[in-house]
């Protein structure tokens, strides 16, 4: 039996809730092989309670605050000890580091996993560097890598063997909860994202309004839920273009809200110039919506154009798909139902399966 110790926290957050609802699905069927590590913060309240008597979790202290390294060197060796694990599981820098200290120090045998989630992507220069110094680390010290998509595995491709894919899940809550969107009546299109430089909520008010002069129907809605340092400049944007009454703010939305608004909407749409993965992506998709997006995140790997989804790669190309595909009701039913029925690939219950499919591969090579 492989006993693997999972982080569950990240930097400054705590107890993320993407990684309770893993530890949860891991627990189901593997739970006496997994000791699942996390700070003492929470990323909303009520996650600590939902892995009470569900799983075997150890809390260490300022674990996310990068600080007190050999206190945490010392608490994290302590579980070491206590569990004796084959596999350790990391999601941060941080995290690699006292795993790495504790594993050649007191000359533990256990093999890394590290999930990648990012490497400063929003930032233009700082990302190249980060790419590459995380890299390294990962060369040296990780004996498998997880990311979450071919976009990020190309970023990252310079680990050549070490470098597998495994997609993030989704809650549970949106395969439970589902209904069909009507392509008569008003159409619906949702982006939920930061208002900051590179996600492209100005592209999508622009759009909008050459759509409505050149396709002459104004029964369109865009939702753009979210907050950030840009949203003010787009909400001007859209009173300058008389665009009030079509583009709503809805502000920031917790998952059951940003369920809700996905099930009003028929269409969504992604502008970002990066994603590493894109829940903003797979939501909409695993819902049966038609999803219309930059070749970034996961895309690559879900869609087929014109059959799950469609692409588009600047201003001009999103407005001719919008002309093109807004109106065919019979295409829109084929290509949402596409999607819906390729939904189970994001079940945390595969999605860990995967996991330890990587397991029993390191185990085999060792």
């Amino acid at each position: 039996m492989n006993r693997i110790i999972f982080f569950t926290s990240s930097y400054k957050i705590g107890l993320t809730g993407q990684l309770t609802e893993q530890a949860l699905s891991f627990a189901k069927n593997y739970r006496n092989q997994f000791l699942f590590v996390s700070g003492e913060k929470e990323q909303f309240p009520g996650l600590f309670n939902k892995l009470d008597n569900n799983v075997n979790n150890a809390v260490i202290s300022g674990l996310d605050d990068h600080s007190e390294f050999r206190r945490l060197i010392t608490e994290f060796n302590y579980y070491v000890d206590q569990f004796q694990p084959e596999f350790v599981t990391v999601h941060t820098n941080w995290q690699l580091a006292i795993v790495t200290a504790v594993k050649h120090l007191y000359r533990k045998k256990y093999s890394i996993v590290y999930v990648v989630h990012g490497y400063r992507h929003n930032f233009r220069f700082r990302s190249v560097v980060a790419k590459y110094s995380i890299g390294l680390a990962l060369w040296l010290f990780a004996d498998r890598v997880i990311t979450p998509s071919s976009f990020l595995k190309r970023q990252f491709g310079f680990l050549r063997h070490k470098n597998v894919i495994i997609f993030i899940g989704e809650d549970e809550a949106f395969f439970r909860k589902y209904s069909a969107p009507s392509f008569t009546g008003t159409k619906g299109f949702v982006f939920p994202g930061e208002f900051r430089a590179g996600k492209g909520q100005e592209l999508l008010i622009r759009v909008i309004k050459r759509y409505i002069d050149v396709s002459g129907n104004n029964d369109v809605e865009l939702y753009l839920p979210g907050k950030g340092e840009n949203l003010e400049k787009c909400k001007s944007m859209c009173k300058r273009l008389g665009l009030e009454k079509k583009v709503i703010f809805p502000g920031f939305l917790n998952r059951e809200q940003m369920h809700q608004l996905y099930l009003k909407c028929q269409f969504a749409l992604i502008p970002s110039n990066v994603e590493t993965f894109g829940h903003c992506i797979v939501e909409p998709f695993i819902l049966g919506r038609v999803v219309i997006s930059r070749h970034v995140g996961v895309a690559d790997d879900i869609i087929i154009s014109g059959k799950t989804g469609f692409y588009f790669d600047s201003e001009k190309d999103l407005l001719k798909v919008l002309l093109a595909v807004a109106s065919d009701e019979g295409l829109c039913k084929t290509v949402a139902k596409n999607a819906f029925d390729h939904r189970d690939q994001f079940r945390w219950d595969n999605i860990c399966k995967q996991h330890f499919d990587l397991i029993y591969d390191i185990a085999g090579t060792h």
